[in-house]
Formats: C-alpha cells, sequence, structure tokens
C-alpha cells in the first residue's frame, strides 16, 4: 500500500510539472525572443563604437585638456571604454564556443597566431604599450569570433549594416548641421563624426558592401512588403556611396574594387572547378587562391612604384606614406626575427629617425597593418597572419549561399588592400572585428551550446 501511495503521488507530481511546463513554454519563448534582440541591439551598439568616431566624440572635450588631466590620460579612458563594452561579449563568447571550434584548421592557427604575438610582449621594447595593445587585440578578436558563432550570417550582415549605417547616417546628419570638423573645408572633404576620412572611409565602405546584400536579400524574399523591406537598405546604399565619394578617400573605393574583383574570381574558380570535378570538395580552396591572387596582385602594383628600397610611393589610388614606411623597413631590419614588441616601435623615442628620411611629425602608428606584423612580431607573425588568413578564406567556399560567399570575399579582400595604408590589424578597430567574423568562426559552437540548453519538449 505504501509503495502503491508513494507511485501514484510521483504520478501526480510529474502531472503537475509538465501541466506548469506547458503554461510557462510560451512565457519562456517570448522571453528568449525578447533577449536575443537585446543581444541583437548589443552587437550592433559595439561594433559602432568600434567603429571609434562616437569613442573619440564622447572623450573629446576630455582630449581638449589631456595637458592638465593627470594620470591615467584620455587614452586609457578610451581603452577602458572599449574594454568594457566588448567585456559582455567575451565572456559569452566564452560560454557558448566549444571544442568543435578548434577542428577548423584557420581557428587553429589564428590561435597560434595571437599566441605568438602574446609572446611579444616578453622582449618587447615598450612592454607597457604591447601589453595593452595585446589585450585589445585579443578582445575584439573574441568579439568578431562572438558575431560569427552567435548569429546567423544574415544577422550578422544586419549587424555590421546597423552600426556601420548609424556612422554614416550620422556623418551625413553631422556634414549637413556643420559640427565642428565634420568637413575640412580647405581641401573639401567630408569627415563627419569621425577624426579624419580615412576613418569615415571605411565605415561607408562597408556600409555599401552591407546594404547592397540586404538590398539582394529582400528582393529574393518573395513577400508582398517587398518595397518596405527594400527602403531601408536602399536608403543607406545611396547615403553610404554618396558619403564614401565625399570622404575623398580613392583607397576605399580601390579597395572595394579589389574585393569586387576577388568575388568574380572566386565565382569563377568555383564554377570551373565544379564543372570539371562535379563535387563541392573540388573548389574548397578556391577562396584562399581569390583572395592570395588579388591581395598579392595589390601588393605588387604598390611595389611597382618604389623610390626607396622596400617603400612603395604614392600613386593613383594611395596616399604617399614614404617618410614613416621608410622609417618602419628600417626598423624590421633590425629585428627581422623577433621585432619590436606588438605595436612598440613607434613608442620608442628614437625610432622615427631610423629610415632614410626623418619622420618629422608626431605620429605613433606605421600606417601600413602589414609593417605593423613585420614591427611587431617580425617574419613568424607575417607568415602566421597569411596562413591564417589564407586557411580561414576556406569558410568562404564553405557558404551554401553564393551571395553570403560573395560578401565574405568583398569584405575580407576589401580589409585586406585597404590595411596597406593604415593600422587596422588592431585591437578596438571594427574591421579588425568584421575581419575575423568572415573569416574565422561558425555558428557549430552555438548549435552545440543550444542543443545542450534546450528545454524538453513537453
Amino acid at each position: 500500500m505504501v509503495i502503491t501511495h508513494l507511485v501514484s503521488r510521483i504520478n501526480h507530481s510529474v502531472d503537475w510539472v509538465l501541466v506548469e511546463w506547458h503554461v510557462l513554454k510560451p512565457s519562456f519563448t517570448t522571453l528568449k525572443k525578447y533577449l536575443r534582440s537585446v543581444e541583437f541591439v548589443y552587437a550592433a551598439v559595439v561594433t559602432f563604437a568600434l567603429t571609434q568616431g562616437p569613442i573619440f566624440r564622447i572623450w573629446a572635450s576630455s582630449a581638449a585638456y589631456a595637458d592638465i588631466l593627470p594620470s591615467p590620460s584620455v587614452e586609457h579612458a578610451r581603452f577602458a571604454t572599449y574594454l568594457i563594452l566588448q567585456g559582455p561579449a567575451l565572456l559569452m563568447f566564452a560560454r557558448r564556443v566549444d571544442s568543435s571550434w578548434l577542428l577548423r584548421l584557420g581557428n587553429k592557427v589564428l590561435v597560434v597566431f595571437l599566441l605568438w604575438i602574446g609572446l611579444t610582449v616578453l622582449w618587447s621594447t615598450y612592454a607597457r604599450q604591447s601589453v595593452t595593445e595585446f589585450m585589445a587585440l585579443l578582445v575584439t578578436t573574441s568579439f568578431g569570433l562572438y558575431l560569427a558563432t552567435s548569429f546567423t550570417f544574415r544577422r550578422v550582415v544586419w549587424i555590421v549594416a546597423s552600426a556601420t549605417g548609424s556612422g554614416v547616417l550620422l556623418s551625413y546628419f553631422a556634414v549637413m548641421r556643420l559640427w565642428d570638423g565634420s568637413v575640412n573645408l580647405q581641401e573639401n572633404f567630408w569627415v563627419g563624426i569621425y577624426f579624419n576620412r580615412n576613418s569615415l572611409a571605411p565605415v561607408a565602405a562597408v556600409a555599401v558592401v552591407t546594404s547592397c546584400f540586404l538590398v539582394q536579400d529582400a528582393c529574393r524574399r518573395k513577400s508582398r512588403m517587398v518595397i518596405l523591406r527594400l527602403a531601408g537598405p536602399l536608403l543607406l546604399l545611396l547615403i553610404s556611396v554618396l558619403v564614401l565619394w565625399q570622404s575623398g578617400s580613392r583607397t576605399s573605393i580601390f579597395a572595394l574594387l579589389a574585393g569586387v574583383v576577388a568575388a568574380v574570381l572566386w565565382l569563377t574558380l568555383r564554377a570551373v572547378a565544379l564543372r570539371v570535378a562535379g563535387t563541392r570538395r573540388a573548389f574548397q580552396w578556391s577562396a584562399p587562391v581569390a583572395v592570395l591572387a588579388v591581395v598579392s596582385a595589390v601588393l605588387v602594383l604598390i611595389r611597382l612604384a618604389v623610390t626607396t628600397p622596400g617603400v612603395p610611393t604614392e600613386f593613383a589610388f594611395f596616399s604617399s606614406r614614404a617618410q614613416i614606411w621608410s622609417v618602419n623597413w628600417s626598423g624590421f631590419l633590425e629585428k627581422p626575427l623577433l621585432g619590436w614588441g606588438w605595436m612598440a616601435a613607434w613608442m620608442i623615442p628614437d625610432f622615427p629617425r631610423l629610415g632614410a628620411w626623418w619622420v618629422l611629425w608626431d605620429t605613433k602608428l606605421s600606417h601600413n597593418s602589414y609593417h605593423d606584423l613585420l614591427l611587431g612580431g617580425g617574419v613568424p607573425a607575417a607568415v602566421l597572419f597569411t596562413l591564417a588568413v589564407l586557411t580561414g578564406s576556406t569558410a568562404i567556399d564553405d557558404e551554401p549561399e553564393e551571395p553570403a560567399g560573395v560578401v565574405r570575399s568583398i569584405l575580407v579582400v576589401y580589409v585586406l588592400v585597404a590595411a596597406t595604408q593604415e593600422s587596422f590589424f588592431i585591437g578596438s578597430h571594427f574591421l579588425w572585428a568584421v575581419l575575423v567574423a568572415m573569416l574565422f568562426g561558425t555558428n557549430e559552437g552555438l548549435n552545440a551550446q543550444t542543443s545542450r540548453t534546450r528545454p524538453p519538449n513537453g
């Protein structure tokens, strides 16, 4: 009798739990949707902040009094702001990623590359700078991986489009309202909410690419609301093209054209491989070949205009960086194997006097991401980065839909080409996060985490 009564009570408790679950299940599903929407907004806000213009604007008033401010300086405040904003993404990525993420060769090479950059702190000539810059690089890499592993590709494009679109629209508004510093009146180009045209142009260029994808995505979806779906992306596309042109930065335009050429070459190689072999495995290296071919061609094109060994000079689509690059090259030849430590070289007082020409103005950047690699980590850093990009590019070939692969290839090559003129392979910059999101990480980690935590169906 006791056993029968106990079994009856257990069955009654189970029935009560199932009834409660069916009652709470709609609320749980609704809450989950709200949380995903909040996370989407958070990701877009952080990406917008990583375009750097908003953070520089926030601290602009303090920077005006930098000479009388006590230590820590405004630079420390900016660094802390970026770190705090990206902190939740770092935690969510660490929670969601699992061992399957390391199965991809490109992800393994990325980890080795980061480990090498971290090791350069040990022999850095300015360790304090190397530590903070490495921390920033590590955190922003994690943010890019967070985007790739937490959202579908279409959602990632929406996030990046929302962030860059905000920068473009605010910059357009700033120019129309003639905010201080929004227009260079001497040379007649737009700056917007950013600190120079080379900061505005990449935001506008990425907005052009992502809005193009959203326009074609809206056209592909059979819906009566297609006109409304088209309105936002199409308006963003038009304004982004205008802002990009008015920025006066021809480098970004050239880099976009290089990205388009890479996408066309990838589609061609993909089609030829499929026709010859008839299987998807036949074109799994089409993207790395396309990326390597186009970027190498651009580097050769730059190298053709040479006045000092290893130093390209100015021509149609690129600005002259001859003095800075001369110093970079001389510095690399002094420490070719291990480098000076990550982002440490230009912090050395006598470093600007190493080149064939002295740099007489104040700068802390090499204005060339590839020189940053050579200076910061020597030849091993450059080799590991190249391998990471080539092996990571196989993610483009893995895309089941060609439009997504086209966008990936354009953005990857755009960043790689634009990086010949500026220091973009650094932490706290949205282009590095975008490059990482396009090359590394899949939804496998999130899917595995979701399957483990999904409540049972009643």
